[in-house]
């Protein structure tokens, strides 16, 4: 018997700019998503400093979405999640003739 693996809770794409709650040394506050996986990379954006923190850190550190990036192409989150019913997808009907 398999298992699906659960969804992760919070939906980050890459380009999302992203407030995290204490600033940075050079005072920016503000980041944005450069890196997906396990790990989410960052890159401030006041001095660029890129920076990787695991998914539950970045979730007790995150304030608020400042903006969004594009969402997933259908195509490739059907590649990746297997399924139409992937995160972010919209719902892809057969094509009609």
């Amino acid at each position: 018997m398999t298992t699906d693996p659960l969804p992760d809770p919070m939906d980050l794409r890459m380009g999302d700019v992203v407030r995290l709650r204490k600033p940075h040394p050079c005072g920016a506050t503000d980041w944005e998503v450069v890196r997906l996986g396990g790990e989410i990379g960052l890159s401030c954006s006041g001095c660029r400093r890129r920076v990787i923190l695991d998914r539950p850190t970045l979730r007790r550190r995150m304030k608020a979405f400042v903006s969004r990036g594009a969402p997933l192409d259908p195509d490739v989150a059907r590649a990746l999640y297997g399924t139409d019913d992937a995160p972010d997808a919209p719902d892809a009907g057969p094509d009609e003739a």
